[in-house]
């Protein structure tokens, strides 16, 4: 990348890297994203929990942010309407909605592909899909 050019990468979800996900819902695999060359995409599968329930309520203020469900029940919910995502649904949440997503429980671990565009750290949390105040850490 000294040229200034993006590179083509390769990897394989066993060797990519992985992190715990937040409130220890799960783990999150790490496809595609700024740290292996693109700053326009963010892709990463999402292994979570049976009982990891929703995560925190949230947006994205730049970042569309897409959802495909593998395996399992997705539980998303978009600025408080409930929605149940099953294996091979796709969900499309714009920037600047406010949501959050979570295994729905009692169908076993959920396998999700997610995709931010553009990629790069944009996770701001609101204190409830009432009263969708970012709070401050």
């Amino acid at each position: 990348m000294a040229d200034g050019k993006r590179k083509p990468f390769f990897t394989s979800i066993d060797r990519a890297p992985t992190r715990p996900m937040k409130l220890g819902r799960g783990t999150g695999i790490k496809l595609v994203n700024e740290e292996t060359g693109s700053p326009k995409v963010d892709v990463h599968l999402n292994l979570i929990n049976d009982d990891s329930g929703q995560g925190e309520v949230h947006f994205h203020q730049h970042a569309d942010n897409v959802y495909v469900v593998l395996e399992g029940v997705l539980e998303v919910t978009v600025e408080g309407e409930r929605h149940l995502l099953k294996a091979n649904d796709v969900g499309f949440i714009p920037a600047g909605t406010v949501h959050s997503a979570g295994s729905a429980g009692g169908y076993g671990p959920t396998k999700v592909l997610e995709i931010y565009a553009p990629s790069g750290y944009d996770f701001h949390v609101v204190e409830s899909f009432a009263n969708p105040v970012e709070v401050k850490k």
